[in-house]
């Protein structure tokens, strides 16, 4: 009887040990983790603020200060909180900021090309209208 305990509780102690240096590692590699990812050095936004200053050059060359002045501002405002933001070494912010003004010159850009898309569309039709009305002049004579 005195055997079977000894065969089992050496078991018992065997299953411990192998628990606790599972857990041990776990814990480890979880602290690793933790510590690998409070230490992630921020990078600054320079590349994000010259991405939106690029985005803002284009939406403008667009005519978008015309048919979009809004988004343009929204996003020219946007990029000077980044440019504020980086001054101050909160980089995540003007990195959010920087690429939400580059967002914004965008969709300034893409509504500057709708208008003026729109606006050929609308003389396209016009063109096409007063052809047909001179072909109808022109059929009502003959």
């Amino acid at each position: 009887m005195k055997s079977k305990f000894i065969r089992l509780s050496r078991g018992i102690s065997m299953f411990n040990r192998e628990v606790s240096t599972t857990l041990f590692c776990f814990v480890t590699v979880f602290i690793m983790i933790i510590i690998t990812g409070c230490a992630a050095k921020v990078v600054k936004p320079i590349k994000n603020i010259s991405d939106a200053e690029l985005a803002i050059k284009m939406a403008i060359e667009n005519s978008a200060t015309l048919n979009a002045p809004l988004d343009v501002r929204i996003a020219e405002d946007k990029l000077q909180k980044a440019r504020e933001a980086a001054k101050k070494e909160d980089f995540i912010l003007a990195q959010r900021l920087a690429d939400e003004a580059a967002i914004d010159a965008k969709v300034a850009e893409v509504k500057s090309q709708t208008g003026k898309v729109k606006k050929m569309e609308k003389d396209l039709r016009e063109s096409i209208e007063t052809l047909q009305n001179e072909v109808n002049r022109n059929q009502q004579r003959y």
